[in-house]
């Protein structure tokens, strides 16, 4: 029982820095951040900081290690091929409710973000677990590149843009251009360039 006491302190002190530094996060970049800063906040002292975390650099890396488990998680839930909406949803969840980790990650550690974005890559396609179309396997992993940086590029706008819509909503935007290309057949209506046969 003490244990478990003890193991419940412990976590309720780790969240307690985490969220300190993503306070901080918000107005000062990490390398200005010192542990004095986070443990003033926090109202700790610094040897419970030490306790917990070597400095303010690896308090973040166990923050991004966290959030990547979560978002694996959710892809790994998700096993029928046609799951695209449920994947995304879950994961916009997830960036909203982590929003400081998720937007120092992609407008700051690219290192990290690339190799989130491979390991996403390698989780999804693997399995089989979203169709791209009729197209041959190279093309395929073209096709599929260029959506998923462009779900980054999406998911940085909506940071920046205050995360305006709802996760479902976002989602179902990218669902739809996914599987029915709307933006595209719009385009070539208006256009009148290009064909859908």
């Amino acid at each position: 029982m003490v244990g478990t006491k003890n193991n419940r302190r412990s976590q309720m002190t780790e969240r307690l820095i985490q969220n300190s530094l993503i306070e901080l996060l918000q107005n000062h970049p990490i390398n200005e951040i010192t542990v004095t800063a986070v443990c003033k906040l926090a109202d700790i002292n610094r040897g419970t900081f030490y306790a917990h975390y070597e400095d303010v650099k690896d308090c973040m890396h166990t923050m991004e290690q966290d959030a990547t488990k979560e978002l694996l998680a959710v892809i790994n839930e998700h096993k029928d091929p046609n799951s695209l909406r449920a994947i995304l949803t879950g994961i916009f969840e997830i960036v909203k409710r982590r929003h400081a980790v998720t937007s120092f990650i992609l407008t700051t550690d690219q290192d990290f973000l690339m190799t989130f974005i491979a390991i996403t890559k390698r989780e999804i396609l693997e399995d089989d677990r979203v169709k791209v179309a009729n197209l041959k396997p190279r093309e395929g992993q073209y096709m599929f590149e260029y959506y998923l940086n462009g779900i980054v590029g999406v998911v940085r706008y909506w940071l920046k843009s205050g995360l305006e819509e709802s996760p479902e909503q976002l989602a179902n935007f990218i669902n739809d251009w996914w599987y029915r290309g709307k933006p595209f057949k719009e385009l070539s209506n208006k256009s009148g360039n290009f064909s859908d046969n």
